[in-house]
């Protein structure tokens, strides 16, 4: 393990754990960014020129909004929508200008979740630092007319016109705290604000919020070929290679599934290389979002891929579809 997953692992101890209350130190450090983004907790109020639908979350962590990005790009464009996404490319190298990410794209150029977006639905996909750089390239060079933002709730120079809100349904909202004593990247008054929220299973409940699953959809070869089901691999050991920001999330699938995993968590967005595989029996299972930066890593093992899909209510993909019917007669 590596001073990244060592310091990840410590910071989740003390924001979602029961843990004792962190120290001074840190709730010090937390009303200093308190302070420093108080003109920044609102949402921003600049209007869009097409429906932007900004995925996001309150907390620090994953709580599946890249398969709820996917979910909303493939309903929009079965309805006859024009989709584009856009993305800030965490884990890439960070583009001052507009870069397309392709299904055969460099993870490692692009970040790892625009390349799966773009593999898993046929849309472009637009990945810049500066999100409102990426949503003018979605509209002029792609011609959406629909634009989805694969994070970049607190992204204030992003015009939105529609904001989905996403918690993890085992965290919840951890200690309550904001960065750094906690998980909270703003005060939880900017939930007033936001126009849904979704909670992915799990027993935690906030007012007006909607549950979702992400559904284990089989697991399938790296190297090609058809998934295979799931219940042929109960009882199975496995290998559970995984760095992405909630691994705990990814283990309990396992293990719900009657795999029997030997867990290896490295830190999000982790740029794999042979050796962090040295040494394990096999066979070896990773995330969809990890899988896309193996392919040319010519493994020893044999790797295999579980395939999760975000299973949204119909109430929210109407809420979604109303949402852009009228912001065209807005206009």
């Amino acid at each position: 393990m590596n001073w990244r997953s060592s310091l990840e692992q410590h910071f989740n101890r003390v924001w979602y754990r029961p843990e004792p209350p962190p120290p001074l130190f840190y709730r010090a450090l937390a009303r200093v960014h308190q302070g420093l983004r108080r003109d920044r907790d609102t949402r921003p109020e600049k209007r869009p020129e097409v429906p932007v639908i900004v995925v996001g979350n309150l907390c620090v962590g994953g709580a599946g909004k890249t398969p709820v990005v996917i979910a909303l790009a493939r309903h929009l464009r079965e309805r006859g929508h024009r989709v584009g996404v856009v993305s800030r490319g965490a884990g890439s190298q960070h583009h001052a200008r507009p870069v397309l990410a392709r299904p055969d794209s460099d993870p490692g150029y692009c970040g790892d979740e625009p390349v799966l977006i773009a593999r898993s639905v046929e849309v472009p996909v637009w990945v810049c630092r500066q999100r409102a750089l990426a949503l003018d390239a979605a509209i002029n060079q792609s011609g959406a007319e629909v634009v989805i933002a694969d994070d970049g709730l607190q992204h204030r120079a992003l015009a939105r016109s529609f904001e989905i809100c996403l918690f993890d349904g085992q965290r919840g909202l951890g200690n309550g705290r904001l960065l750094p004593a906690g998980p909270l990247r703003q005060p939880l008054g900017r939930l007033e604000s936001v126009d849904m929220m979704l909670v992915k299973g799990g027993a935690f409940e906030l007012p007006h919020s909607v549950r979702f699953q992400l559904r284990p959809d089989g697991i399938r070869p790296l190297a090609g070929g058809l998934s295979e089901p799931l219940e042929s691999w109960r009882g199975r050991s496995v290998d559970a290679v995984c760095g992405i920001a909630n691994p705990d999330g990814f283990i309990a699938t396992l293990t719900s599934l009657g795999l029997r995993p030997r867990t290896h968590v490295f830190p999000d967005h982790h740029a794999f290389q042979p050796r962090d595989f040295k040494g394990l029996a096999g066979p070896v299972v990773v995330t969809a979002k990890d899988a896309v930066k193996l392919d040319l890593l010519n493994l020893e093992q044999p790797v295999f891929v579980l395939e999760v899909e975000a299973d949204l209510p119909s109430t929210v993909l109407s809420q979604v579809d109303r949402h852009i019917n009228e912001f065209a007669h807005e206009c």
